[in-house]
């Protein structure tokens, strides 16, 4: 991992920022350019709140409950966005380990057991879609409820991925991950309008040069 300070990078999210293909990688790529110039775009527990609205990663009953805790307990809601990043970090280092075939450390596998757990108890049986399943209960609160949803998603919907669709987008300044689900199993770039493109520019600059 990048050992070069993040900045804090205020940063309102849109659709561009949803390129994983899970929620659960999207939220370790509020994160970007690991690889040279880190900027943590999570600069309030206000902002982890309007990623997760825009994941769909609750509903917006639950999301409104979390925003009047936080505005209740401010120093509550700074401690739950700090686990919040620390589980980030250790859900790239396990999917990065992941794309490139090796082994995370105890501590990460540790860290989102513990947010695993935690999401799993927020969730019930009940009827969904005409069949009996796993829904997120809708007394469960806590501000580390978004924490525990993305450890729940990134358990039961990214860990079950062959390891070759996890992939690190090759662009420089990116590190972003996203699961690669074309056909041919080519995918290179986090978006091919951004890191795609730009890696164009550089060869075709490169070309000029020469």
């Amino acid at each position: 991992m990048n050992a070069v300070l993040p900045v804090i990078e205020p940063h309102h999210f849109t659709a561009a920022d949803y390129i994983a293909g899970e929620a659960a990688l999207d939220f370790i790529n509020t994160m970007t350019g690991r690889d040279e110039q880190p900027r943590d775009w999570l600069d309030s527990y206000a902002r982890l709140l309007e990623w997760a609205g825009r994941a769909k990663l609750l509903p917006p009953k639950s999301l409104q409950a979390l925003a009047l805790s936080a505005a209740r307990n401010p120093e509550s809601a700074a401690r739950a966005l700090v686990k919040a990043k620390r589980l980030r970090e250790a859900l790239f280092e396990i999917a990065s380990s992941i794309a490139r075939r090796r082994s995370p450390s105890p501590d990460a596998l540790e860290l989102l057991r513990d947010h695993w757990l935690a999401g799993a108890e927020a969730h019930d049986f009940g009827m969904e879609r005409g069949q009996l399943a796993a829904v997120l209960d809708p007394r469960a609160d806590g501000l580390d409820l978004v924490s525990s949803m993305v450890a729940w998603r990134f358990v039961g919907q990214v860990l079950p991925q062959p390891s070759k669709k996890l992939k690190l987008c090759d662009g420089p300044d990116c590190s972003w991950l996203f699961l690669d689900t074309s056909k041919a199993g080519r995918r290179r770039w986090c978006d091919m309008a951004d890191c795609g493109n730009a890696a164009k520019s550089r060869r075709h600059y490169a070309r000029r040069r020469r």
